[in-house]
């Protein structure tokens, strides 16, 4: 439901702030007062696009916000939540106009695009009138609005699902119909591939261990070559070595130290020096015993290599990926022999899911027919109430054998609103006032099981006065009852009908415009309904007629 409207330096507005309530609201006031401005200010805030004549003279920019109560709207909870801009029972949307044509847009703070503010717009209010707003016309709302009349949620949801069902099996099925083109030559270049990476047979494992074992053979003449000069250094023979000069310092210091306690810890020291340069030397000859030149396994491994790094360049892959690939070709070429087996058991699959949506799509369509037979009756009733006399609301189906998403059939509004005239599309015979009325008609019948929280009609009254001005006043009323709705009204037979009466005036001061909207108590809304029946005067009668079409 819509709460609050700040707006901020947009067209002849300065500033300006509603609050709104539950039930009926009327704007009134002369034509050009700026009655549908605040109209245009919620369309723009919704994702309408704008053009930066909008913004008030003299300004840099324009600012709108709106506020929603979002209690009793699951489908906007949802909605925000899953794009992580959700604040609990509140949805604030914002938009903000700059001259040099930028434009920023944030829902609940949150920086929004266009299109998620016109997705959004949809769950929370529409829009009837004389504009490009209107939601009615659309081939997907019109399908809507008949569903939720028969309570189809059910049958629809079913529909859905087996369609996406369907679509995806189908789509494996055109996957193995392409493959099955070039299966022969493909499963020939796998079983060749495979063969190669067969007779290589490696691990990442493997990999890793025979490049080690390669480094090491490749450089085991400089490794032996250095461990035997180690070796010499610590222990030779025929000239001192360090292990023996360690060994004869240990010696001498130790002998001293006898004489002279500050020694003793020179003598352990040296005495560890000559422990850890024997074990050095042990560890040193016990590596070179272990290791021995052998040239046929370094050969083996560089040729294990090279074809390593063949495989992996040919396949344009890191040599530990080879693995990997080996398992995902044996997984394809194991798949192209079973193909015909998976192709029949897909087909099946598709068979089963074709027969049950058309059992569901069937049930839909017989639902959906038996509502727009009792749908057509009470939208042409209410349209001849409405000041179309012989006008007639007709729902056409144009029958589809494709599947779809939604079903069998496409849904199409049809309408003459005059007579004499065959049905046609709505959005191509009807004028805007009659399309406003319409919309009246075909929202006050569905209001029940509709989940626009608020609506808005922008003029519904041109056109029309006397008695069927009041009607569209008590219809509106009526309507109220279940969904918040807002009208622009230049008939007192309407604005009489509201819960909520705000009157828009435009003054001039120094050369500025400005537009102010001030809620009228019952004094002042009597006054307001005088001035739209009477004339120039306004007599003690015409005040008198007022307050009785108030009461």
């Amino acid at each position: 439901m819509l709460t609050e409207i700040y707006i901020k330096n947009f067209t002849i507005i300065d500033e300006l702030h509603l609050e709104f309530q539950e039930g009926m609201h009327v704007l009134t006031g002369e034509t050009g007062a700026g009655k549908s401005i605040t109209i245009d200010a919620m369309e723009l805030a919704l994702g309408k696009r704008a053009s930066t004549d909008v913004i008030r003279k003299g300004n840099d920019r324009a600012e709108i916000a709106v506020l929603f109560d979002i209690t009793n709207i699951p489908l906007a909870k949802t909605f925000l939540q899953q794009n992580d801009i959700d604040n609990e029972n509140e949805c604030m949307v914002r938009r903000i106009l700059h001259k040099d044509g930028r434009s920023k847009s944030y829902i609940n703070g949150s920086p929004a695009t266009l299109q998620t503010l016109r997705e959004l717009s949809e769950m929370l209010m529409d829009i009837h009138g004389q504009h490009e707003f209107q939601t009615l016309t659309q081939a997907h709302k019109q399908r809507q609005l008949l569903d939720d009349f028969a309570q189809h949620g059910e049958l629809t949801q079913q529909i859905q699902r087996l369609y996406n069902n369907w679509h995806t099996l189908q789509a494996d099925v055109d996957h193995l119909d392409q493959v099955n083109q070039n299966a022969s030559s493909r499963i020939e270049f796998l079983t060749y591939q495979i063969q190669e990476l067969d007779e290589l047979n490696v691990t990442v494992e493997d990999i890793q261990a025979v490049d080690k074992e390669h480094k090491q053979l490749s450089n085991a003449d400089q490794l032996l070559q250095n461990c035997q000069t180690a070796i010499e250094a610590l222990d030779h023979h025929d000239m001192p070595s360090v292990l023996s000069l360690l060994i004869t310092a240990h010696q001498a210091t130790q002998s001293i130290a006898a004489f002279d306690p500050k020694l003793l810890a020179a003598a352990e020291l040296l005495n560890g020096a000559s422990i850890q340069s024997e074990e050095a030397l042990n560890e040193l000859n016990q590596f070179l015993d272990q290791t021995d030149l052998n040239p046929e396994r370094l050969n083996w491994l560089e040729q294990k290599l090279s074809k390593i790094y063949d495989l992996s360049r040919k396949h344009h892959i890191k040599p530990e990926e080879l693995p990997e690939l080996h398992q995902s070709m044996q997984a394809e070429l194991g798949q192209l022999e079973n193909k015909d087996e998976l192709l029949a058991k897909l087909q099946a699959q598709i068979q089963k899911i074709e027969k049950e949506y058309y059992r569901v799509a069937n049930q839909l369509s017989d639902g959906r027919k038996k509502a727009a037979k009792k749908l057509n009756a009470l939208i042409s009733d209410n349209m001849q109430h409405l000041g179309m006399p012989g006008g007639v609301f007709e729902i056409q189906f144009d029958t589809q054998q494709e599947l779809s998403a939604h079903g069998l059939e496409k849904i199409i509004f049809m309408v003459s609103a005059n007579p004499g005239y065959p049905p046609a599309p709505l959005n191509k015979i009807a004028s805007g006032g009659e399309l406003s009325r319409i919309s009246l008609a075909i929202q006050v019948i569905t209001a029940e099981y509709s989940n626009t929280p608020t609506l808005i009609f922008d003029e519904v009254d041109v056109g029309i006065g006397g008695a069927t001005a009041e009607i569209v006043g008590k219809l509106l009323q009526q309507l109220s009852k279940k969904t918040q709705t807002l009208c622009i009204t230049h008939l007192a037979q309407v604005a009489a009908k509201a819960h909520h009466h705000y009157q828009v005036t435009k003054t001039t001061e120094h050369n500025s415009t400005a537009v102010k909207i001030a809620l009228l108590n019952r004094a002042q809304r009597i006054q307001e309904i005088a001035r739209m029946t009477g004339g120039i005067k306004i007599t003690a009668q015409t005040l008198a007629h007022a307050e009785e079409m108030l009461s």
